[in-house]
């Protein structure tokens, strides 16, 4: 899939009007600073990579505000005072025009129960199934092959991606996005255990997603035993993690990939699980 911008688009997309150097061709890639040719944008962030700066081969680069030399022929400067941040917006821009949004609307392979209520803004891909009394708020997308169940509810500009699942009675805020396969309010692994062997113990309990949480594909939070499982507002969650059941998590914490936690713990805000953590109920 192709894209390009001029180096007056770029400059509109991060807010700046400041130039060193020129170049006046279509930027059509992204690279780094070693490996990037002409017609490729690249972004110097500091530290150990100065040392590629003087060798590369990029049309474009972002520097920092403050970055001495210049740049070689056919060759600009972009000076911003975050160039991460500034690569982070233009990359945002190509996203929307490599991977547009699907158009508002249910698509005809989609089952949708009629007790359900969906905003007229909603888009509901092929093969997902919305089930009973289910609210959906505006702007929100289910891209394909999503379940949604019986008396669940999903906030506004939320996205859920292929074979996201939604358990029954569960609730996903606003501006949330489900990756692929990830699946909130399975059974919690709730057990009694006697000689004659291991017996379920119900979970009906419900998962509470708050808003602005990403959830990385294949990621599972079981429901409660009882009461809620919670995600606080603003946490991120990688790929292939577990968060058993009763779990509190509070607002803005990253949880690294495989990470575990068995039920009943509680973190507090800004925590951060490096990969493979584990912590004990």
């Amino acid at each position: 899939m192709k894209w390009s911008l001029t180096i007056e688009e770029v400059l509109e997309l991060i807010g700046s009007t400041k130039v060193v150097g020129q170049y006046q061709g279509q930027l059509t890639g992204l690279a780094d600073l070693r490996e990037a040719g002409s017609g490729d944008l690249s972004f110097l962030s500091g530290g150990k990579y100065n040392k590629f700066l003087s060798d590369s081969k990029a049309s474009v680069i972002l520097v920092p505000a403050d970055q001495e030399g210049e740049p070689v022929e056919n060759q600009a400067w972009l000076p911003v005072e975050d160039p991460s941040n500034a690569l982070t917006a233009i990359c945002s821009h190509i996203e929307a025009m490599l991977v547009p949004n699907p158009v508002t609307g249910i698509h005809p392979s989609a089952i949708i129960d009629p007790s359900a209520e969906l905003d007229p803004t909603v888009a509901v891909g092929p093969y997902c199934i919305v089930c009973e009394d289910v609210k959906i708020g505006r702007g929100t997308i289910l891209e394909s092959n999503v379940r949604v169940e019986r008396g669940s509810v999903i906030g506004e500009d939320s996205f859920l991606s292929h074979g996201a699942v939604v358990g029954w009675g569960c609730q996903v805020g606003n501006r949330c996005r489900l990756f692929q396969g990830s699946v909130i309010g399975a059974d919690g692994f709730g057990y009694r255990s006697d000689k004659s062997g291991h017996h379920p113990v119900p979970q009906i309990g419900i998962v509470i997603i708050e808003d602005d949480v990403d959830l990385g594909a294949h990621t599972c939070i079981d429901r409660a035993r009882f009461a809620a499982t919670k995600i606080g507002r603003g946490s991120k969650i990688d790929n292939l993690v577990q968060i058993g059941h009763n779990n509190i998590i509070g607002k803005h914490n990253i949880l690294c990939a495989q990470v575990g936690m068995a039920g009943s713990n509680e973190l507090g805000d800004f925590c951060i699980m490096a990969g493979q953590v584990g912590i004990a109920g």
